[in-house]
């Protein structure tokens, strides 16, 4: 499957945001010395925004098409951890399915 420009400008977008937003995240109500990281809003809504993207162009696996990204881009997971669909499916049923 293909994208237009217009989402495939939109797809580098989101990415750039991932990528700036990746890695390790506390939330600020935890207090010091806290080993609970998670990911940031802002890593959050492009992610979600990227996996919609996928969905809507009929793309069959958008998970798959996710990990693919993170990895192409050297995107880590909020432990540091390379972004294999495993973590992707994570991602996916802890923080990206609330928001589409």
């Amino acid at each position: 499957m293909k994208l237009s420009k217009r989402k495939k400008y939109k797809l580098h977008e989101m990415l750039a945001i991932c990528e700036k937003h990746q890695g390790e995240y506390l939330k600020v109500t935890h207090g010091s010395g806290s080993w609970a990281t998670t990911y940031s809003n802002e890593f959050i809504d492009a992610a979600a925004s990227i996996y919609n993207l996928y969905k809507t162009s009929g793309f069959p696996n958008p998970i798959h098409q996710l990990s693919q990204d993170f990895q192409r881009c050297k995107i880590k997971s909020c432990r540091g951890s390379k972004m294999d669909e495993d973590r992707v499916k994570y991602l996916y049923k802890t923080h990206l399915k609330s928001k589409l």
